[in-house]
């Protein structure tokens, strides 16, 4: 019975065995859960009234700058002023030793007195040798009438005669002389003058109004005629030279000629399409373009035929002196009309040598890709010719995770911008994703056997707003 007892146990434990091995090695089955689509932001193009613009890099210059040089030949004694300071037009700078020519001028002052005395002197004596001339005429008329009635000799007429000549001839040595006396007056003025003038210039004056450099010449220096002393500078307008190319002036005539017949305003003839324009002016380290100038001159000549471009220059008013001549800057010049544009991002562009591409969203959030042809691009917007239409949803965030013809989740996002704001430089475009947007996730395998994937979110985003200008 024992042995019946121990088989049956036995046999039962087995069986548990065999029933609790194959409960334990059946697995669950792995199965696959596809990613979610991916979360991108989305935006429709703005449009806008665009003003076309030409760019190019130039250098400035003061307006008018001006060496201070030395007139004449002398040890500089004094120096009136200090290195930087502002000083005004004729104001004394430099005086170079006057002594020598101080006592030149007075030489030259005696010999204009003693000329003006030789010419009084050799006046009073015409006056007394024409007196002499008639005098001797009137002797010869009465010996020429004594002749007639015979009633005089032919010697005392012929003194008579001889006589009237010679006081004729003394007159007009005497007149000579006044002329001789008179020219030599005028050649001592003509010395007095020059002293005057190499006097004056012992004295060193400002050219124009300006802030002066520091000296090249001390006190104790011998300097030459013509030597450069320091530099008057004048900055309160500063100068940008810089030149375009003939392709480029085509190109902007050309969209001036859009925008103006968009706007159906005349073009301007001659110079005046140029002359007086606005133009805005750009630092290295400046954002967008703070300065605003006109332009103020234009190449007479055209174009350079070596180097195919026209020069331009502008000028800006710079009372604050936040330009410096020397500068290395870039000049916008707009155009006169505004043109209507369709702008997106340019960070939404995607280019390849085929051209350029932008990803949209379609109703049933897929990812279309659609080329577009760019025209400008500004202050990080693209100006859109074709392509696009103002419906498009745009993707202008996370262009990385977007494939053609894959569903996305978009969240949306209002552009704007400020065309003024946009021609100065600024205005830069807002595609950041919004703080609240939320993380894409995309896990190969579900954690849990039989779990559900996650969900994506399809909450409509308040989109942040957008800078226009700072």
């Amino acid at each position: 019975m024992n042995k019946i007892k121990l088989f049956l146990n036995a046999s039962s434990l087995g069986l548990l065995g065999f029933v609790s091995c194959m409960t334990g090695c059946t697995r669950p089955e792995n199965k696959y859960d596809p990613p979610p689509p991916p979360t991108v932001t989305t935006a429709l193009p703005v449009r806008s009234k665009i003003t076309p613009f030409l760019e190019q890099t130039g250098r400035t210059e003061a307006s008018e700058d001006a060496d201070v040089r030395a007139r004449v030949r002398g040890f500089i004694q004094q120096i009136e002023f200090e290195p930087g300071e502002g000083v005004k037009k004729d104001v004394i700078l430099y005086e170079i030793e006057p002594d020598q020519y101080e006592a030149v001028l007075k030489s030259a002052i005696a010999k204009v007195a003693a000329a003006k005395a030789d010419i009084e002197v050799k006046t009073a004596r015409t006056i007394t040798l024409d007196a002499e001339v008639k005098r001797a005429n009137d002797q010869l008329k009465r010996e020429e009438d004594l002749k007639k009635q015979n009633a005089s000799s032919e010697a005392s007429y012929q003194n008579a005669l001889a006589a009237s000549k010679a006081a004729k001839a003394n007159l007009d040595s005497g007149n000579a002389d006044v002329v001789a006396a008179e020219a030599k007056l005028g050649s001592a003025e003509a010395d007095k003058d020059q002293a005057q003038l190499d006097f004056d210039y012992t004295k060193v004056r400002a050219p124009i109004d300006g802030a002066i450099t520091k000296t090249y010449s001390k006190v104790g220096n011998l300097v030459e005629n013509g030597d450069r002393l320091a530099t008057v500078v004048n900055d309160s307008i500063i100068f940008a030279n810089f030149s375009i190319s003939d392709r480029s002036l085509l190109e902007f005539m050309k969209a001036q000629q859009l925008a103006q017949s968009e706007s159906q305003k005349k073009p301007e003839a001659g110079d005046d399409r140029w002359r007086g324009k606005k133009v805005f002016l750009r630092r290295e380290t400046d954002e967008g373009f703070p300065f605003e100038g006109e332009l103020d001159y234009v190449d007479q000549a055209g174009i350079q035929a070596d180097t195919g471009t026209l020069g331009l220059r502008a000028s800006f008013k710079n009372n604050d002196r936040q330009l410096l001549p020397g500068l290395f800057v870039t000049i916008r010049i707009p155009a006169e009309e505004s043109v209507e544009s369709l702008l997106i991002p340019e960070a939404a562009l995607t280019r390849n040598d085929q051209g350029s591409f932008v990803l949209t969203v379609d109703s049933n959030n897929m990812v279309v890709q659609k080329k577009v042809t760019v025209g400008q691009t500004v202050s990080g917007w693209a100006i859109i010719q074709s392509g696009l239409s103002d419906d498009d949803r745009v993707i202008i965030n996370g262009l990385q995770r977007a494939r053609t013809g894959a569903k996305v989740v978009p969240t949306s996002q209002t552009l704007s911008v400020d065309a003024e704001d946009l021609l100065r430089g600024r205005g830069q475009p807002n595609t950041d994703i919004p703080a609240t947007a939320p993380a894409a996730t995309t896990p190969a395998v579900s954690p849990k056997p039989n779990a559900a994937p996650p969900q994506p979110a399809t909450s409509e985003i308040t989109p942040s707003p957008t800078t226009s200008a700072t």
